[in-house]
């Protein structure tokens, strides 16, 4: 979070951003949050040319909110034995999270990551919080004011 303070309290329209898994190591409705409160920050007070990488998929819904949001994706083939990263960028939203292909891909023991998929099904049926979700399009009605006034001490 000191590296996002650092960020949001220097960068302007001139910079360059490069942003990944902002949020983790938290909740994850905190991390969901001040992920979803650090771009639109970025996009309407600083300006900056940015890249954010992250894992929360809830955040690609920003760019239905703003023109100039653009939501990029590694192609992925899925073969029967797991998944292979292509190494190519394209345009649109992953259709679904790669976390427990990844995990195994990583050397994870078999035997975690099937206990995963099995955790996974259980809890993977919609949750209130989801549901909301796709409401969220009230939060755009906020908009942040910077204060122009604001000492400078670093």
């Amino acid at each position: 979070m000191a590296e996002v303070s650092t960020i949001l309290n220097n960068a302007d329209e001139d910079s360059l951003i490069l942003l990944d898994e902002v949020g983790r190591g938290t909740g994850t409705i905190d991390g969901i949050s001040v992920a979803w409160a650090t771009s639109e920050y970025i996009y309407q007070i600083l300006k900056s040319y940015t890249i954010f990488a992250t894992h929360y998929m809830e955040l690609t819904m920003l760019n239905d909110f703003y023109d100039g949001i653009i939501n990029k994706r590694v192609k992925v083939l899925e073969t029967e034995s797991g998944i292979i990263f292509l190494h190519k960028i394209e345009d649109g939203i992953s259709d679904k999270s790669y976390g427990i292909e990844v995990a195994k891909l990583a050397g994870v023991p078999n035997e975690v990551v099937a206990r995963a998929k099995e955790v996974m099904e259980e809890i993977s049926n919609k949750t209130e919080f989801e549901n909301k979700l796709k409401s969220m399009k009230k939060i755009k009605q906020k908009r942040f004011i910077k204060n122009k006034n604001q000492l400078k001490l670093f």
